[in-house]
């Protein structure tokens, strides 16, 4: 605590401080404190009002919430599943290849090149010889 605010904040301190002063300068102060204490009354009772209104509205749109059959931790958590990324279409396939068990597979031409399109490709074929037709 700063020295003003003890020796403010304490009657016989605050005696001995204003015994120097004139009746004139003390009501001076007097006044001006009264300014400050008015304004900080004014001050409190209008973020009072503004608390009490939003209050207000929190439990008005509450009540519709209830009324509408909606749970409060419904809306927020569907509010959490929309905020995360869209997943983009997958890509058509653009390659075809026979794999080392026989069978028939695609590849976008994205990603790592499959081992039989990269052999085929070192053998001497084209990457367009593996175009989806």
């Amino acid at each position: 605590m700063s020295d003003f605010l003890r020796t403010f904040l304490n009657a016989r301190s605050l005696r001995a401080v204003t015994r120097e002063l004139t009746l004139e300068q003390l009501n001076e102060g007097f006044e001006k404190l009264k300014v400050i204490v008015e304004e900080r009354r004014e001050s409190e009772e209008v973020s009072r009002k503004q608390q009490e209104e939003r209050l207000r509205k929190i439990a008005e749109y509450k009540e519709k919430l209830r009324a509408d059959g909606i749970d409060l931790n419904d809306l927020i958590q569907g509010e959490v599943a929309s905020e995360g990324k869209a997943k983009r279409e997958p890509r058509p396939a653009k390659y075809e290849y026979i794999d080392t068990d026989g069978e028939r597979r695609t590849w976008t031409g994205q990603g790592r090149q499959p081992v039989p399109i990269r052999e085929g490709i070192a053998a001497g074929q084209s990457l367009d010889d593996f175009l989806i037709k």
